[in-house]
């Protein structure tokens, strides 16, 4: 047991070094080869109604007014090229996206407004890299590069989704002097059953409330 771990914090150790020389190799070699003109930059940002706060504080006895959307849950997609000098091929989805949109948007909205000389970047997310996405875009005499990845992580496998950006927007779970109802959505939280966990928390609500 002892010789697999070992053997997998060298590997991490290597990976960190091959993202750290990547990256390198990228900042003082392959940029200086490119004509900003020419750049293309593609990313994806994107929102879902269910990104609220579902908790907070307030005074002891005032009512705690929060508004999230009543169940209408609803992600939104927008990709689009970021040139020098204007933002180009702008493409917006009702939903998450996947690799077989994103071909859909390339060929459909990206390839019309490339030129020969044209170098399209764009990050490591696996539906960039379906099939078909490279051979559109140097159809037109474009190039397609990758940006080298940031992490270990990303270069095993390389994902994004709605859910991820959901648990970044949301604050972190802590005690709150007093909670008014909301509707249209409930705490996954369950409170705390045992008698020392009540004093935990009571406690820890105390101190931070001292700090307001």
């Amino acid at each position: 047991m002892a010789s697999a771990l070992k053997k997998t914090v060298h590997a991490s150790e290597q990976e960190r070094a091959d993202v750290a020389s990547a990256r390198q190799l990228w900042k003082t070699e392959q940029q200086r080869q490119l004509d900003p003109k020419k750049l293309v930059f593609i990313d994806e940002t994107g929102t879902t109604t269910n990104m609220a706060r579902l908790r907070g504080r307030c005074r002891r006895g005032a009512r705690l007014i929060g508004r999230v959307p009543h169940g209408h849950w609803k992600t939104t997609t927008l990709v689009a090229g970021l040139r020098v000098d204007a933002v180009t091929a702008p493409f917006v989805i009702d939903r998450a996206m996947n690799g077989q949109i994103f071909r859909t948007y390339v060929e459909r909205c990206l390839v019309p407004t490339l030129a020969p000389g044209d170098v399209v970047i764009m990050d490591n997310l696996r539906a960039h890299k379906v099939a078909g996405v490279r051979e559109a875009i140097e159809a037109t005499g474009a190039t397609l590069l990758y940006l080298p990845p940031i992490h270990p992580i990303s270069i095993r496998s390389s994902s994004s989704s709605p859910s991820s950006k959901r648990s970044c927007a949301k604050p972190p779970n802590e005690p709150s002097r007093h909670y008014g109802p909301r509707s249209g959505a409930s705490s996954t939280a369950s409170p705390p059953t045992s008698a020392p966990a009540i004093l935990a928390t009571l406690a820890m609500a105390r101190s931070k409330w001292k700090m307001l």
